[in-house]
């Protein structure tokens, strides 16, 4: 019994230094980008964070819950993905930048997208004020040519009481 426990306390200290080398790859990974621009699911491990717990995925979504220790701040909750475990380093880094990439283009689809319905509000705003601006001159048209018609009818009525 004493040496099945020595195997499980063994097992449990490997799998922690594998999980402190795993999350020490995708620090390494992201420290190459601008730390602005990482994604806020890619966040916890910006600095070296040191992995505290970890516990498989309640959900059986193959996800592994890791409490993480950042030293400049209280723990940070952070997943990796289940297969990441199995993983050689050029697999994990590429794993890593994939995820990196694939979130960095679903926010800007997302900004698209937001950007797009702004574009068409704004359109949508500036056609308003064209009819506006079209109608305002049709009126102006329409009261200039009253006064130059009630201007002229005067201009010709004084004519005619000057030559009688």
């Amino acid at each position: 019994m004493k040496h099945k426990t020595t195997e499980i306390v063994d097992a449990t200290i490997q799998m922690y230094a594998d999980l402190q080398e795993i999350a020490g790859l995708i620090s390494r990974v992201l420290a190459k980008f601008p730390a602005e621009t990482v994604p806020q699911i890619l966040r916890p491990f910006l600095g070296l964070p040191s992995v505290a717990f970890a516990r498989p995925s309640m959900t059986g979504d193959g996800k592994i819950t890791l409490q993480l220790d950042r030293r400049t701040q209280p723990y940070v909750m952070a997943w990796i993905p289940g297969e990441w475990l199995m993983m050689q380093e050029s697999q994990l880094t590429a794993a890593v930048r994939e995820m990196y990439w694939s979130e960095k283009a679903h926010l800007a689809h997302r900004e698209l997208i937001r950007l797009g319905k702004v574009i068409g509000e704004h359109n949508r705003q500036v056609e308003h004020h064209r009819v506006r601006a079209s109608e305002a001159r049709r009126e102006y048209d329409r009261l200039a040519a009253s006064i130059r018609r009630r201007s002229a009818r005067k201009s010709r009525a004084a004519e005619e009481d000057s030559d009688d």
